[in-house]
């Protein structure tokens, strides 16, 4: 599969964490290019003899060390530098046989790190493969979104595009049927069938979906309140969409 780099300027992306480290090390151990550590537990020893095994190099440093390295001290003692995030390219995903067998996940202008990583995380977590995000106005995979998404990015499709409303385009013209999440979608997400090819979109944690991306969806669709508190925010409205979708899906196969 052709990978992509974003096409704007990073710093080196560092992956931190024992539980991201290990995940990335695992997935994609060709684009690291060294290992820091300042801890030698059973966890951080597994990852360093994984790293020696492939030819990275690793070095050991002290905390305090590590901590000025990667600019915070939230790091559980390892970090991995790698070359880049493995990003796919949205039309290699397409001629995949098996591109609609699941969910796919359309992120409209996430800017929060930590959103971001927590939607990727119930991504993982229920077995969405494919992800969409776009280029500018959204948060990429930094080492804060990695973190926290607990390592979800390395065994995520992660597609990045330059134009959100083109690549629905495709997606449609591919047979997904794309659901978008707005507060004031006139249908229950709990009545839409998303049991057939499916593509979920959600929008900015602040202003919801674009004008342009809100006409681009096939149905918009809302989860219902039951309570005083009338909104969500953009991961827990993922999560619970996301759910709804495998249980769907689920109940589908076994009827």
């Amino acid at each position: 599969m052709m990978e992509k780099k974003p096409s704007r300027h990073q710093d080196p992306l560092w992956i931190y964490g024992v539980n991201p480290a290990r995940e990335f090390l695992f997935a994609h151990g060709g684009l690291v290019r060294e290992v820091l550590h300042s801890r030698e537990d059973a966890r951080v020893r597994e990852i360093v003899d994984a790293a020696r095994e492939n030819g990275i190099p690793v070095h050991w440093v002290d905390k305090r060390a590590l901590s000025q390295t990667l600019g915070h001290g939230n790091h559980q003692g390892i970090a991995l530098r790698v070359s880049h995030f493995p990003y796919a390219d949205l039309e290699n995903l397409l001629i995949e046989t098996e591109a609609a067998a699941r969910p796919w996940l359309l992120l409209d202008c996430i800017q929060d790190p930590q959103n971001l990583g927590a939607i990727l995380r119930s991504a993982c977590f229920l077995g969405i493969s494919h992800v969409v995000l776009p280029k500018d106005r959204s948060a990429l995979i930094t080492p804060a979104a990695f973190k926290a998404a607990a390592g979800a990015p390395a065994h995520l499709t992660i597609a990045l595009v330059t134009n959100l409303a083109r690549a629905m385009d495709r997606l449609k013209e591919a047979g997904l049927w794309l659901v978008g999440l707005d507060l004031e979608g006139q249908v229950s997400l709990f009545d839409v069938d998303l049991s057939v090819p499916v593509g979920l979109v959600v929008g900015n944690e602040h202003s919801g979906l674009r004008a342009l991306v809100k006409k681009k969806c096939d149905i918009l669709a809302k989860i219902p309140a039951m309570g005083p508190v009338q909104s969500l925010n953009a991961a827990a409205a993922a999560s619970i969409a996301l759910a709804e979708a495998v249980r769907q899906r689920l109940k589908a196969s076994r009827d």
